[in-house]
């Protein structure tokens, strides 16, 4: 058994029907084991709720309403919380992001998002499925992170 978080981006691919990565994430999620977990972090909601809220463009905003309706109307879909475990996490990838990259402390903010959801990915012992580029990199960093990236 396996368990994946999917990121932020992968879930608007895959409720977004006219992606070009939609039915890449189709096609990998009906190849995972029947026992294999699937879900989403906190942080996710909270991604997909300010995108709906933010975006000017209205497709987008559609995709990520559609999005989070699915995720609160699926009583199978597992959210992945916060909690201590993966706070001890957050602490270790961000030193780590920012004693490699060089990056200032107030640009590393920027990243502070997706650190918390390769540090619940973590607490979780999951893979975190993603297309973001930081996360090819905190992979890099840290072995105990588990990352893929079904969009290649």
């Amino acid at each position: 058994m396996n368990k994946y978080i999917l990121d932020t981006d992968v879930v608007s691919y895959l409720r977004d029907r006219e992606s070009i990565y939609h039915s890449q994430v189709v096609e990998h999620l009906s190849r995972l084991n029947d026992d294999d977990i699937v879900g989403i972090s906190a942080m996710s909601i909270y991604e997909l709720t300010y995108g709906m809220d933010s975006f000017k463009d209205e497709k987008l905003k559609m995709i990520f309403k559609n999005a989070l309706k699915f995720l609160k109307q699926d009583s199978d879909v597992n959210i992945f919380p916060l909690d201590a475990n993966g706070a001890s996490f957050f602490s270790q990838l961000k030193l780590q992001y920012k004693n490699a990259t060089g990056i200032a402390a107030n640009d590393a903010k920027k990243n502070d998002f997706d650190l918390v959801i390769a540090s619940i990915a973590m607490g979780q012992e999951a893979i975190l499925v993603s297309n973001d580029g930081i996360f090819k990199r905190l992979a890099e960093l840290e072995p105990k992170f588990k990352y893929e990236n079904w969009l290649k």
